[in-house]
């Protein structure tokens, strides 16, 4: 099936929903995916080095039973 043809499926299916609790989880379903800029998360990440080191720093602070 393409994308078109789901689209329309989808659109046919969201035309039939008179549920208004489903309505408004797809509603804030949509807004969380239109929310996502890259480049503001690209930003804050952190670096592979650090998260070697907190990774690190994470295994060596539990306590290893031999």
């Amino acid at each position: 099936m393409n994308v078109a043809a789901k689209k329309m499926e989808l659109i046919k299916w969201l035309s039939s929903i008179e549920d208004k609790t489903i309505i408004d989880q797809i509603d804030s379903f949509r807004k969380q995916q239109s929310s996502f800029d890259f480049e503001k998360e690209i930003n804050s990440a952190i670096t592979a080095d650090e998260l070697k080191k907190r990774t690190s720093d994470f295994l060596k602070s539990l306590e290893w039973e031999k």
